[in-house]
């Protein structure tokens, strides 16, 4: 990509932010976007975006290159064990939710009347729920995981529990700090989907004194 077009794009994308945060997804059009970017109608379907979804997509997108938010992100897969990278992937998304909730909000409200807003809000929400089942997976791996579970029910869990609506009721309106949201949700996990690992447990078993006859 050009020097010049890469420019357009981040006008572009700037100009969505301000717009959509202000207005909401409905409330502007592609073309008075592409007026307040200083950019024509014609070039931004033709060079940069099929689509006011599309944009808003790309939005997400350049605001987690532009914050480096993957730096939050490879804690994630350096952690020693399956629970120690749960908790990571809890924080990378919590974090990384209160660096974007704004935008977010916006697509998740676009997504339930916006076919192209609903599959860009499908493409968040997975890319979210693939941290947790890495981690997840390696939880049933390490024989961490309750057997009652599946690690499919236990990404479906959590998933709700850090998802842009629960940060929205504990964070923004109850007040929570994001440290208690992540702390809670961990707490959570522990208490209902992990057990001690086998080498723990056989531990603990040995060292319990037998019962008097």
């Amino acid at each position: 990509m050009s020097t010049r077009k890469a420019e357009t794009r981040v006008r572009l994308l700037e100009a969505a932010r301000k717009l959509l945060l202000s207005r909401g997804f409905h409330g502007v059009g592609l073309e008075e976007i592409a007026a307040e970017a200083g950019v024509s109608r014609q070039a931004v379907y033709k060079s940069h975006f099929a689509s006011k979804a599309e944009l808003l997509l790309a939005l997400v997108r350049y605001l987690h290159v532009a914050d480096d938010l993957d730096a939050l992100i490879e804690p994630v897969y350096a952690a020693p064990s399956g629970p120690a990278m749960l908790e990571a992937a809890i924080r990378a998304i919590v974090t990384i939710e209160g660096r974007l909730h704004d935008v977010a909000l916006v697509l998740s409200a676009a997504a339930s009347s916006d076919e192209g807003a609903a599959a860009a809000w499908h493409d968040r929400t997975e890319a979210k729920r693939g941290g947790l089942r890495d981690a997840l997976q390696r939880v049933a791996a390490e024989r961490r995981l309750r057997t009652s579970w599946t690690v499919d029910q236990a990404v479906d869990v959590v998933a709700v529990l850090v998802s842009v609506e629960a940060y929205e009721q504990l964070v923004v309106e109850r007040g929570w700090s994001a440290e208690s949201m992540i702390a809670r949700v961990y707490e959570l996990c522990e208490q209902t989907l992990l057990v001690e690992s086998p080498g723990v447990a056989a531990k603990r078993l040995r060292r319990t004194p037998a019962p008097n006859r």
